[in-house]
């Protein structure tokens, strides 16, 4: 009778253990890990700051990868964990680099850039010069 009493208790605990047990899977924490970040932010016109820049590059050096803003301005990478360097560009305006931007898993940066217009170095009286010159 006891040695039967033993086995039940034992079986009732055995599957108490396996329904209600905590598991722990060492696949969960390498899965977090791997996921990626983001980078999201909006490119602005210097001139008018209000204003976006529709279809500006941001280039990501180290992987090679590019987007270009949406019509509101704004971009969107997706990134595994690590260090980047991002390259803001669009025509006719100074292109800026952002270096050790650092992104880890399952966050998001926000980023948000300015581009200046390129001025034109010379007068109309040198483009008049050069002109006669011809």
């Amino acid at each position: 009778m006891c040695v039967m009493r033993f086995f039940i208790i034992t079986f009732f605990f055995f599957i108490s253990l396996q329904n209600f047990g905590q598991s722990f899977k060492m696949s969960s924490l390498i899965d977090d890990y791997n996921r990626n970040g983001e980078i999201e932010g909006v490119v602005f016109d210097g001139e008018n700051e209000s204003e976006p820049l529709i279809f500006a590059e941001v280039f990501v050096k180290e992987t090679n990868m590019a987007v270009v803003t949406e019509i509101d301005g704004s971009f969107k990478l997706s990134l595994k964990p690590g260090k980047y360097s991002l390259l803001f560009s669009f025509i006719g305006y100074k292109s800026i680099e952002i270096k050790n931007i650092e992104v880890s898993s399952s966050s998001t940066i926000k980023l948000n850039q300015v581009l200046n217009a390129l001025k034109i170095e010379t007068s109309i009286s040198e483009i008049n010069t050069i002109l006669k010159a011809k």
